[in-house]
């Protein structure tokens, strides 16, 4: 659909709902390994990519509590620095962006190559 044309003497009203994009989800997740604290996120799509990234932050020490369908709150104070991740970040094509968040707050990272087991 290229356009939507409204005609007539009523004014529109209501609310429409976006859900979360994917491609920010999965770019935004790794960020909350740059806060030690307690980042809230709300509208996330509660998508297997987003449930695959939330796995990866368990295993280096996030808390991940889902406070609704498409909230949660990531609790990173009790990030470990010498977790094992590379072979499940093998398994996750985004797993790259983790790279950033892992130098920011470790000072080096180590994740799989994507596709290579």
């Amino acid at each position: 659909m290229e356009k939507l044309v409204i005609t007539g003497p009523t004014p529109l009203k209501g609310e429409v709902t976006i859900s979360g994009a994917k491609n920010a989800a999965v770019a935004i997740l790794p960020a909350t390994l740059l806060i030690n604290g307690v980042c809230h996120l709300e509208n996330v799509p509660n998508i297997s990519d987003v449930k695959f990234y939330c796995d990866i932050l368990e295993l280096l020490g996030a808390k991940i509590t889902w406070q609704g369908k498409n909230e949660l709150s990531i609790d990173t104070r009790n990030i470990n620095r010498d977790a094992d991740i590379i072979e499940i970040t093998r398994k996750f094509r985004a797993s790259y962006y983790l790279i950033g968040s892992l130098l920011g707050r470790c000072g080096f990272a180590k994740v799989g190559v994507p596709g290579r087991m």
